[in-house]
């Protein structure tokens, strides 16, 4: 068994605890502050792709007319 007293194991878990609940709420307030970014870079890059898309799809058009 462990030289440690019952209460001060106690202690340790709590803080342990506190510790956890602390960096799990900076975790989620980064990912908060974070959140309208990745919403415009989505926005973005599906309107790169679309974009790319739109444009693949006039050149096999005009490819097919023969133009």
């Amino acid at each position: 068994m462990s030289d440690i007293p019952a209460p001060e194991i106690d202690v340790r878990e709590k803080l342990a605890h506190i510790d956890q609940m602390l960096a799990d709420h900076d975790r989620k307030r980064q990912e908060i502050s974070l959140a309208p970014w990745q919403l415009v870079m989505t926005a973005l890059v599906g309107g790169l792709g679309a974009g790319a898309a739109l444009f693949a799809a006039a050149l096999a058009f005009f490819k097919t007319m023969g133009m």
